[in-house]
């Protein structure tokens, strides 16, 4: 997986530059309602995966109903549950998100697949940004940050 073609979709983090920790998150302090984009939720640990992907248009709704959800709160006691999101235009989100459920080996596929006839664009996983991509042989295993 070669990085030169996609796109950095400035995955959200908190005021001191982590991903934030799920548990503590409010999305309408973070201003995320009837905000429209993709969010991404994984756990960390020793063996952190990937736990699901998605897009909404309303950010906040979307991820205060995902807190409720068996997985996340499965997985908080196995490392914690982080979540980014980013404000991709809607125009793009089916294509960013078909990418993302190719590419990462998620535990829990989303409710809303894209149509299989969107063309999937590709963009950095969260944590594998540019700027925090150190150079390495490219790997067809995408691993969440921890």
């Amino acid at each position: 997986m070669t990085g030169e073609n996609r796109t950095d979709p400035k995955w959200a983090r908190s005021r001191k530059g982590n991903f934030h920790r799920f548990i503590y998150l409010r999305p309408s302090s973070e201003g995320l309602d009837k905000v429209s984009g993709i969010y991404v939720v994984w756990h960390g640990g020793l063996k952190p995966e990937w736990i699901t992907v998605g897009k909404s248009a309303n950010l906040g709704r979307a991820l205060e109903t995902l807190a409720d959800d068996e997985d996340v709160e499965y997985y908080e006691n196995r490392g914690g549950v982080f979540v980014t999101w980013s404000q991709i235009r809607p125009e793009f989100q089916d294509g960013v998100l078909k990418y993302l459920i190719e590419t990462l080996d998620l535990l829990t596929p989303p409710d809303k697949l894209p149509a299989k006839n969107i063309e999937a664009i590709p963009v950095y996983p969260p944590g594998l940004e540019p700027r925090a991509v150190a150079p390495k042989a490219p790997t067809n295993t995408v691993t969440p940050p921890s």
